[in-house]
């Protein structure tokens, strides 16, 4: 794997990053590869050709490999692995988290709607309806609904009021007519 990245910093030499993903045996894994790139001439000592470079360098890693490099040549990569359990693990907790907020911000949305429902109409239909049945089975004397305000709960509560009135006077006009 590590070849086939020195291979894509070799073939676009101004590449300074490179980020993917690869499979190892503990499952696959996230990376980031920066390039190593010959840039001091003094390593040309030792790697340019095997004659040039040290005895004991050769005994110990043999001819096959590290010589005959060029002078801002890319040679290997630093890469940093991170398992892909890692990340993930990330995302599946920051959705987690978002969606619990969001899912919150709903609740908290519908039950302010809810309240407002109740407290704006539906109270005071209520309070209206209770009324209105305690007048329709002929109790006049019943307490009258205050409108508070100007909306159209209010303009119903003061047509009642107005029917109300007008339902009083009837029937004392009923009571006063000679039989």
């Amino acid at each position: 794997m590590e070849a086939d990245v020195i291979g894509e910093f070799r073939k676009a030499p101004d590449t300074k990053e490179f980020i993917g993903q690869r499979d190892t045996p503990a499952g696959r894994a996230l990376y980031i590869a920066r390039p190593i790139k010959i840039s001091d001439g003094a390593c040309l000592r030792c790697h340019s050709t095997v004659e040039a470079a040290p005895r004991t360098l050769v005994d110990k890693y043999g001819p096959a490999n590290g010589f005959g490099w060029q002078l801002g040549e890319v040679v290997g990569a630093q890469m940093v692995s991170v398992p892909m359990a890692v990340p993930l693990e990330r995302a599946r907790t920051a959705w987690a988290l978002f969606m619990g907020m969001l899912s919150a911000v709903f609740v908290a949305i519908a039950l302010a709607l809810n309240l407002m429902l109740w407290w704006l109409v539906i109270r005071p239909v209520t309070r209206l309806a209770r009324i209105a049945d305690r007048v329709s089975l002929g109790e006049l004397g019943a307490p009258s609904f205050a409108p508070s305000a100007r909306d159209e709960i209010g303009k119903l509560a003061m047509s009642f009021s107005r029917m109300r009135r007008s339902l009083v006077q009837a029937m004392k006009m009923l009571e006063g007519a000679p039989s």
